[in-house]
């Protein structure tokens, strides 16, 4: 199956004067390159420590757009690219509501949503908005849950009732449907749950290595493998598609390398280390087309399938689209 890749089009950590119309111009510029689809990220708010290194942008003013209005502008300046979020905190987005943004979504672009899941990690997000932060265990059925709830309300064509232990939905009449008979749901995160939730429900895993701190090709390999032998044991037939996202930087200038090499130093796991050893990382995939392609190369081979790549620094839109047209010269061709 041939590799693609994804663009992570961030509407966070960015200047607040920021015209919405450079992002508009950057997923054009990504479809026309021949990115395979467009994802933005679906949080209210990052902790600042996470930016540090990533965005020069004030730490004082966070920006946010929200990913749903933002996807349904994408599904109007864009074509051919699958959109979608990635991921989607079911916890703090009821699944109902999901199903309903993902539906319009779904049909505005005709036809071209990927839905992205996971249970939310971040604990100031929830509190600081007066949402509860439940344990894991209970995010984790609650993620569940809302999957399933979704997967009805998208394809069942009678009323649906659903009576779990955290939603319940009373012969919900849900019309139009999305223009896909189910639009393809993928799951962030590495846990044990979480893997077996994807064996069980999910259409693809695609896990984060900047909210992980990097995994390792052998960890990718192994827990991918163990996924699709979970799945054909529960009797599923369907291929679970198998992404993953990663920070890159691309550049072909010594200077601006050493530029956001800098930048990225401020961040404590990266203090005083080589580019090569920062990819070594498993978290950003940087440097000139060669370096990036062989920080890659080793997560194809153990059966990424496609390549979510969020570029940093967030804030130098100007630099990501000169990063955008080197992968579509320069990196994409080694892995078609």
């Amino acid at each position: 199956m041939s590799i693609t890749f994804a663009f992570k089009l961030n509407v966070h950590g960015q200047h607040v004067d920021t015209p919405f119309e450079r992002y508009l111009e950057l997923a054009r510029r990504a479809e026309a390159a021949g990115f395979s689809a467009i994802y933005v990220i679906d949080h209210l708010l990052l902790p600042a420590p996470r930016l540090i290194g990533i965005t020069s942008a004030d730490s004082e003013r966070p920006y946010f757009l929200d990913c749903w209005c933002t996807l349904a502008a994408l599904a109007q300046a864009t074509k051919r690219v699958r959109i979608g979020p990635q991921v989607t905190p079911i916890g703090l987005r009821h699944p109902v509501f999901i199903a309903k943004w993902g539906a319009t979504v779904d049909r505005i672009s005709n036809g071209r949503l990927s839905l992205g899941v996971g249970l939310g990690h971040q604990e100031v997000e929830y509190v600081s908005h007066g949402f509860p932060y439940p344990p894991f265990k209970e995010r984790f059925e609650r993620m569940t849950e809302g999957v399933e709830i979704i997967r009805r309300l998208w394809s069942q064509a009678s009323p649906v009732t659903y009576e779990g232990k955290h939603y319940t939905v009373r012969d919900v009449n849900f019309w139009p449907k999305p223009v896909q008979s189910i639009p393809p749901i993928f799951y962030g995160g590495t846990s044990p749950s979480i893997r077996r939730g994807v064996a069980r429900l999910g259409d693809g895993w695609s896990p984060a290595a900047p909210q992980l701190g990097g995994f390792t090709p052998a960890f990718y390999q192994e827990s991918l493998a163990a996924i699709r032998a979970d799945a054909a044991a529960q009797g599923r037939t369907s291929h679970i598609r198998a992404g993953a996202l990663f920070l890159t930087m691309i550049s072909e200038d010594p200077q601006e390398i050493d530029r956001v090499a800098t930048l990225l130093r401020q961040r404590s796991s990266y203090a005083g280390l080589s580019v090569d050893e920062i990819n070594s990382r498993g978290v950003t995939m940087m440097g000139t087309p060669d370096q990036v392609c062989r920080a890659l190369e080793p997560y194809a081979r153990a059966g990424v399938e496609e390549f979510t790549v969020s570029f940093v620094p967030m804030d130098d839109l100007d630099l990501i689209r000169r990063g955008i047209d080197l992968y579509a010269r320069k990196v994409m061709p080694r892995f078609a």
